[in-house]
C-alpha cells in the first residue's frame, strides 16, 4: 500500500489545542467501548453514562469555539459539507420527534415540530463555518443525550413501547446505543478538529469512524465467542484430569512458540506495535510462571485442583500431546536449521549414520503401525530401545555443542550443528510417542511416555451414552471431523482442477459464462436442498441408508462452488509475466501451470477452503437427512480400522472396501440440534458444551488453513 494513504490518527501534538483534541478522541473511543461493553452485558448500564456524554459534548463544543474565536491556527472550509448537513438534520429530526411525541406526549404534533427543527439545524450547519458547523451541532446533541440520561428521563429501568410495532425497547438497550452514537459523533468531530479541519481533518474523521465500526465488528465476534465460552466451559472441563508432566510439556511448547514468533521487546517497537509487544511479553511471562508452578508441583508431589480441573503430580507425558509438541518443535528446528555439508570423511560418515538411524526408526515404527503389535526381541521392545539410544546420543552431543558454543570453544568439523542433533533428539521422542500410540505400550516407565491416562477428559473423550459414565461428545466430534475431511478431499481437487481448466485452457465464451452463473447459483442454493438431493439421489446409490459417505458427498457438493470461485480468482490474479517467463525458458504449459500458476494461487485457494469449511462444519439440515445417526451414540465411527483390502484374480484385482463409511453416525451440529432445539436426552448445559466443542473444531480447521496459507505465502516470497 502506498504511504500516501496511511493515516496516523493519534500523534504527539505540538500545541495545546492538538493535545486537547487528542484527549477528546481518546475519550470518545472510551465512550464507544463502554457502550459496546454495556450492550453485551460486560458492564452494568448506569446513569453516569450521561455524565460521560455531557463531558464529551462540552469538550467537542470547546474545540469548535476555540478554533473560531480563540486564535488557534486552523484551516476550516466555509461550510461543513453536505454529509454533515444530512447527518445533523436526520439526528435532530429523529431526536426532536421522539422526545416531543413520547416524552412530552405531543403525539403526531411532535413529529410536525421535528420536521421544522431538523431542517433548521441542517441549514445552520450548512451556513456556518466548518469549525462551528462540525462541532457545535454534535456538541449540542451529545450534551442533550447526556443530560437526558443523567436526569433519569432515560434510565436503565426505562422502557418504550412504540405503537407502530409490537416491541419493548428497554433502557438497558437504549443507553448503550446512545453511548455508542455519541462516541462516534464526538470522535469524528474531534478527529477533524485535530487536523485543523479542511480536507485532512475530514479524512482523519472518516478514518476514525471506519476504525470504530471495525472495532464494533470485532466486538460482535468476541461477544459470540465469550457468550458460548462462558456457558459451555464449565460442563466441558468437568472432571478433567491431566498429568503435570503433560501440562508442563504443553506450557513449554507454548512458551517456545511465543518467544519464537512473538515480539517481546517493547523498547524496540513503535506505535500500536508497542502495545502488542507488551501483551506478548505478558503472555510469555504468564506461561513461564505456569511452567515453574507445574515443575514445582512435580518436585513436591503436590496435586493442583480447582472446581472442575485436577492436575496430578505425575512426570509421565501423554503420547498424543507429546506427538503434537514434538511435531511443533521439529518444525521450529527445521525453520531455524542451516545447511550442513561436511567436508571431511568423518563428517560425511556422521551424516550417513544420522540418516540411517532416522530412517531405521521411521521404518520400524511404520511396521508397528502395519502389524498393530509391538516389535520385540527376547521380550524387549525394539523401537523404544533404538529410539532412546539414538535420542540419548544426540542429546549428549547437543548439550556438548551448546556448551562449546557458550564457552567459545571450537568443535571438530565432523560434529553436526546444534539444530541437527536437536532435531534427531526430538525425532526420537516423536518416534517413541508414535510407538505408544500404535501399540498402546508405555515408554520409559514412571518418567516417560504414557500411551493413555495422562489426560482424562470425560466430556471430550467419553461416548455420548453408556452405563455409569459421564456423557461426552467423542463420537459426534469424530463424526464431524470425518465428514468435513471427506468433503474437503472430495471437493478441493475437483474445484482446483476445474479452475485450472476454466482459467488456463478454456477461452472466454458462452460456456465459461454459463459455468460462472451456474457456480454462483450453486453456492447460493439453500443447504436443505443439498440435503434433499443427497437423500433422493445419493443415499439410494450408496447402501440405501443414510451414511457418512453420503454426508461427505453432500457437504463436498456444498463446498465445491466456493472453492472453484476463489480458485479461479486466485489464478486470474497471477501475473501474466510469470507465465511468459516460464514459456521463455521452454517450459510446457502444463509444467507452467503445475510449477508456477498453482503454487502462486494456493493462498487464495486455501482462503476459499477456510471459508467453505466454516460453512459446512456447522450445517445441520443436510446431516438430518443424509447422516441421521443416533443422537447419543455409544462408540465412534471406526473409519481407519474398517478398511479392508482383498486381492482377487478378477479385475480390478485389488478390492478396497470400508463398511464404516456406509454406516450412520452422529455429528456435533446434529447432536446440538437434538439437545438444544428438540430437547432430547440431555440438559441444556450439555448442549452449550457441545456448541463450544463444535466452535473449537471449526477454529482448529481455520488454524490449519491459516497455517497452510502462511506457509505458501512464505514460499512465494523466498
Amino acid at each position: 500500500m502506498s504511504d500516501a494513504y496511511e493515516v496516523q490518527l493519534v500523534d504527539s501534538g505540538d500545541t495545546t489545542y492538538e493535545r486537547s483534541a487528542i484527549g477528546v478522541v481518546v475519550g470518545s473511543f472510551g465512550a464507544f467501548m463502554l457502550g459496546i461493553a454495556a450492550l453485551f452485558g460486560w458492564v452494568s448500564t448506569a446513569t453516569y453514562f450521561g455524565g460521560v456524554l455531557l463531558a464529551l459534548g462540552i469538550a467537542t463544543g470547546m474545540l469548535g469555539a476555540v478554533s473560531r474565536w480563540g486564535g488557534v491556527q486552523t484551516t476550516p472550509d466555509r461550510s461543513s459539507g453536505l454529509s454533515a448537513v444530512l447527518i445533523q438534520g436526520f439526528l435532530w429530526t429523529a431526536t426532536t420527534g421522539f422526545v416531543a411525541s413520547n416524552t412530552l406526549e405531543l403525539g403526531g404534533l411532535g413529529w410536525i415540530v421535528a420536521v421544522f427543527v431538523g431542517p433548521l439545524v441542517g441549514a445552520l450547519t450548512l451556513m456556518t463555518r466548518e469549525d462551528l458547523g462540525t462541532t457545535m451541532p454534535t456538541a449540542a446533541f451529545v450534551g442533550f443525550v447526556g443530560i437526558t440520561i443523567m436526569t433519569g428521563v432515560i434510565s436503565p429501568s426505562w422502557t418504550w413501547e412504540p405503537t407502530a410495532f409490537d416491541a419493548v425497547i428497554p433502557g438497558q438497550l437504549a443507553i448503550p446505543l446512545l453511548m455508542m452514537v455519541g462516541g462516534l459523533l464526538a470522535g469524528q468531530s474531534s478527529a477533524i478538529a485535530y487536523d485543523g479541519f479542511g480536507t485532512r481533518g475530514r479524512q482523519n474523521g472518516a478514518f476514525l469512524l471506519i476504525s470504530l465500526v471495525v472495532l464494533l465488528t470485532l466486538s460482535v465476534l468476541a461477544f459470540l465467542l465469550v457468550f458460548v465460552f462462558e456457558r459451555g466451559i464449565t460442563v466441558v472441563l468437568e472432571n478433567l484430569t491431566i498429568g503435570a508432566g503433560t501440562a508442563l510439556l504443553l506450557a513449554a511448547a507454548a512458551l517456545v512458540v511465543s518467544v519464537r514468533i512473538g515480539h517481546i521487546n517493547p523498547a524496540a517497537a513503535d506505535g500500536t506495535d508497542k502495545i502488542g509487544s507488551f501483551v506478548q511479553l505478558a503472555v510469555v511471562t504468564v506461561l513461564g510462571l505456569v511452567a515453574l508452578a507445574l515443575a514445582a508441583a512435580i518436585a513436591a508431589n503436590h496435586t493442583i485442583s480447582g472446581d472442575t480441573v485436577t492436575i496430578e503430580p505425575t512426570s509421565t507425558v501423554g503420547a498424543l500431546p507429546g506427538l503434537l509438541v514434538g511435531l511443533v518443535f521439529l518444525n521450529i528446528l527445521r525453520r531455524s536449521s542451516s545447511p550442513w555439508s561436511p567436508d571431511t570423511d568423518a563428517g560425511r560418515t556422521v551424516a550417513r549414520l544420522i540418516a540411517v538411524a532416522v530412517g531405521a526408526m521411521t521404518v520400524l515404527v511404520f511396521l508397528e503401525f502395519l502389524v498393530g503389535i509391538e516389535l520385540a526381541i527376547g521380550g524387549m521392545a525394539i523401537v523404544p530401545i533404538f529410539a532412546l539410544t539414538v535420542g540419548g546420543v544426540s542429546a549428549i552431543v547437543a548439550v556438548a555443542t551448546g556448551g562449546a558454543r557458550v564457552s567459545g570453544r571450537t568443535l571438530p568439523t565432523w560434529v553436526p550443528p546444534l539444530t541437527w542433533t536437536g532435531g534427531v533428539t526430538v525425532g526420537a521422542f516423536v518416534i517413541c510417542c508414535l510407538h505408544a500410540v500404535f501399540t498402546g505400550s508405555a515408554v520409559g516407565g514412571a518418567v516417560g511416555i504414557a500411551a493413555n491416562g495422562a489426560v482424562d477428559w470425560p466430556f471430550v473423550m467419553n461416548p455420548s451414552q453408556g452405563l455409569g459414565i459421564q456423557k461426552g461428545v467423542m463420537p459426534a466430534m469424530v463424526g464431524t471431523i470425518w465428514v468435513v475431511l471427506g468433503a474437503v478431499l472430495f471437493a478441493v481437487p475437483l474445484a482446483v482442477g476445474a479452475a485450472v481448466f476454466l482459467t488456463e485452457y478454456a477461452e472466454d465464451s458462452l460456456f465459461t459464462r454459463a459455468v460462472d452463473i451456474a457456480t454462483n447459483g450453486l453456492w447460493s442454493t439453500p443447504s436443505i436442498v443439498f440435503g434433499l438431493f443427497g437423500l433422493a439421489f445419493l443415499v439410494p446409490r450408496f447402501g440405501g441408508n443414510p451414511s457418512i459417505f453420503a454426508a461427505q458427498l453432500v457437504l463436498g457438493f456444498m463446498l465445491l462452488p466456493l472453492v472453484l470461485i476463489t480458485s479461479r480468482e486466485a489464478m486470474k490474479s497471477v501475473p501474466d509475466e510469470y507465465r511468459d517467463a516460464s514459456a521463455a525458458l521452454g517450459v510446457s504449459k502444463w509444467q507452467t501451470i503445475r510449477s508456477v500458476v498453482v503454487p502462486a494461487s494456493m493462498p487464495g485457494v486455501i482462503t476459499g477452503v477456510i471459508l467453505g469449511v466454516g460453512r459446512i462444519a456447522g450445517e445441520t439440515a443436510p446431516l438430518l437427512l443424509v447422516l441421521n445417526g443416533p443422537n447419543f451414540p455409544t462408540s465412534s465411527p471406526g473409519i481407519l480400522s474398517s478398511f479392508m483390502v482383498r486381492v482377487s484374480p478378477q479385475p480390478p484385482f485389488i478390492h478396497v472396501s470400508n463398511p464404516a463409511l456406509l454406516e450412520r453416525a452422529s455429528a456435533l451440529p446434529y447432536q446440538l440440534y437434538a439437545v438444544i432445539t428438540a430437547g432430547v436426552g440431555a440438559e441444556e448445559s450439555f448442549g452449550w458444551g457441545t456448541a463450544l466443542v463444535l466452535l473449537c473444531v471449526v477454529l482448529a480447521f481455520f488454524a490449519m488453513g491459516v497455517a497452510s496459507r502462511r506457509y505458501f505465502r512464505s514460499k512465494l516470497h523466498q
